[in-house]
């Protein structure tokens, strides 16, 4: 069976009376699988199997190869996961598919990866990526350089063939994820390695870049790559003053002769957040944006971290109600997205987008209630019907319907829809060079394609853009992009997962508090007895968030300590900004909950209304 390609393909080759689309694949891969598991369960037959001289056999005839199927078989071998597989046969075959096959053989290859069965796709990215590892555990980046970019190459191949398959299961984006790149050595040399080749044109000597292999990254490392370039900046911003003041007066004369301040302060009042915010961006030079953001209330002069939160909980709070009138909202009223009618000027949502930046730059959560679509166009994936479907479930729902389930021929004479939409209270032509153009069996897709084209792209285009211009002032744009999605949207905004036990278990405690305090015990027992809306509501009052950071509720160290100077009249204080619940004695559990219920409601903290 392993002596030659041809023999192992025709093992598994499907039954000719099953009939098969031109260019489908051949060979059962689920058959194989099950076949070489089997078969390599058992220990005589697994020591008598020698699958080198195959792979040798592979690499000498790349270039002519017959049988492009073995490419299929070989990763569901589990024999060719193991470290011993790896120099010799592992990284040969990625030679040979990155270098060697024909036009023809690799797009035959891309089709049928994308038709693999998720368990299948497993096991393929699996061999590559076991590969990887061993290289790296071992040391042998340096010395086998190339080989590791070969590994690289083949892996892109299959997360491409990942995102275009059509499957009921997905496999998830941490089946690429290659624990060893955590290092946090390592990462910092591919970091400074990706800034100095960004500037330079690729060569044979061009090292291997993870960074450009974002899919690899796990997303502590795409944190860590965002956090690290954002620090740089800041601290490149902090040695130009430093060299500014350093320096007499002349010496640098393109430079005002006073220092430029290391931060950008924004000084507001608290009535008028919003007009004091959009005027102070609105009148700053852009690298303003970069720098080290402090916030000061002319209510309290004071400077502190808390200020700092409540800011970017507020601004963003009363940007997205309905009186900013900057946003459409979803029939439910629980999204929101970009108008086709602004009410307001353009530079606003320039500002809003700066904004946006800085609290992903300044490490802060914030409410953004906009669907996926958002931040898939941040990075450059195109908006899909699975985004009208989260924004609008009716008119998502109806247009899958359509596209989908309704496999008769008779769409024009039974639904009776044409290209005339509602979007946004207006009616829009979907195809302005026919007027009421009717929707039929033949062009429903162009239907659905031009339906979410609008309503996420050509509606919104000018103030989407404005948006993504402020945004990227404050962030590098290569460096939002090696973010998933779905990754973006979870730094940014956290997620709804929460998980009280792990709040508990990290809780530290502060002076007299320790956890078998009787009033620490008592505070507990009060919590478990709020409801999930006050609970989160609770978070809010210690975070200035009420969601969840994307990597867990074991980010949160929560800090109690007695609210100093206090009665039983008193009600528990927060600092958002260092977690810390101020929490004064109270005689019994009911009043506790009491006094807790009452705090969190009103959010009582270090913002006075």
């Amino acid at each position: 069976m392993f002596s030659t390609s041809s023999s192992l393909v025709a093992s598994f080759t499907k039954a000719s009376e099953i009939p098969q689309a031109a260019g489908a694949l051949t060979v059962d891969l689920e058959a194989a699988s099950q076949v070489f598991d089997q078969l390599l369960n058992i220990p005589w037959i697994r020591k008598s199997i020698n699958i080198e001289p195959l792979v040798d056999n592979i690499c000498s005839s790349a270039a002519v190869i017959k049988s492009p199927e073995i490419f299929m078989l070989l990763p569901t071998i589990s024999l060719l996961h193991e470290d011993l597989s790896v120099m010799k046969m592992v990284l040969a075959l990625s030679i040979v598919i990155v270098e060697h096959l024909n036009d023809t053989a690799i797009k035959t290859l891309k089709e049928w990866w994308s038709s693999m069965e998720t368990n299948i796709m497993t096991k393929h990215i699996l061999m590559w990526k076991n590969a990887l590892s061993f290289m790296l555990r071992n040391g042998l980046l340096a010395t086998h350089n190339p080989g590791v970019k070969f590994l690289l190459e083949a892996l892109k191949y299959l997360h491409r063939a990942n995102k275009r398959a059509r499957r009921t299961q997905d496999v998830p984006a941490s089946t690429f994820y290659v624990e060893e790149i955590n290092n946090s050595v390592l990462l910092l040399g591919d970091v400074n390695l990706w800034r100095f080749w960004s500037t330079r044109e690729d060569t044979e000597v061009t090292p291997v870049i993870f960074c450009r292999y974002p899919f690899v990254l796990s997303l502590i490392c795409k944190m860590a790559i965002f956090n690290n370039n954002a620090l740089f900046t800041k601290e490149i911003h902090k040695l130009a003053h430093r060299l500014t003041v350093m320096c007499p007066s002349g010496t640098f004369p393109d430079n005002p002769e006073s220092p430029l301040a290391p931060v950008f302060q924004l000084t507001l009042r608290r009535p008028s957040l919003i007009e004091d915010t959009f005027r102070q961006l609105g009148a700053a030079d852009h690298d303003y944006f970069q720098r080290e953001l402090v916030v000061q209330f002319v209510e309290d002069m004071k400077l502190s971290l808390v200020n700092k939160r409540d800011f970017f909980l507020h601004v963003f709070e009363e940007l997205l109600a309905p009186e900013s009138e900057m946003f459409m909202y979803n029939d439910t009223k629980t999204l929101v997205w970009f108008p086709a009618k602004p009410r307001v000027e353009e530079k606003s949502y320039f500002l809003f987008g700066v904004l946006c930046g800085m609290a992903l730059y300044n490490h802060n959560i914030v409410h953004l209630p906009f669907p996926l679509a958002l931040f898939k166009k941040m990075v450059g994936v195109k908006p899909s019907l699975e985004d009208m479907r989260e924004f609008d479930p009716v008119v998502g729902g109806s247009l899958r319907y359509l596209l989908e389930d309704y496999t008769d021929d008779d769409v024009e004479e039974n639904l009776d829809m044409t290209f005339t939409v509602i979007w946004d209270d207006q009616k829009v032509e979907l195809d302005p060079k026919e007027t009421g153009k009717p929707v039929t069996s033949f062009n429903k897709k162009q239907f659905v394609d031009a339906y979410v084209n609008l309503a996420f792209n050509q509606s919104a285009e000018k103030v989407f853009e404005e948006f993504r211009r402020g945004f990227f002032k404050v962030c590098d744009r290569n460096v939002v992009e090696l973010f998933q999605p779905e990754e973006l949207r979870g730094v940014m905004v956290g997620k709804e997962d929460y998980d009280w036990d792990t709040l508990k278990q990290n809780t530290v405690y502060d002076g007299e508090y320790h956890a078998r305090h009787p009033n620490i015990i008592t505070f507990w027992e009060a919590f478990e007895e709020l409801t999930d809306d006050q609970k989160k509501s609770f978070l809010l009052f210690l975070t200035g968030c009420d969601r969840a950071p994307i990597l867990g509720m074991d980010k949160i160290q929560m800090k109690v300590a007695v609210l100093q100077n206090s009665t039983e009249l008193h009600f528990p204080e927060s600092l958002t900004c260092h977690f810390l619940l101020l929490l004064p004695i109270y005689p019994s559990k009911e009043m506790l909950l009491a006094r807790l219920k009452e705090a969190v409601a009103h959010n009582r903290g270090f913002w006075k209304e």
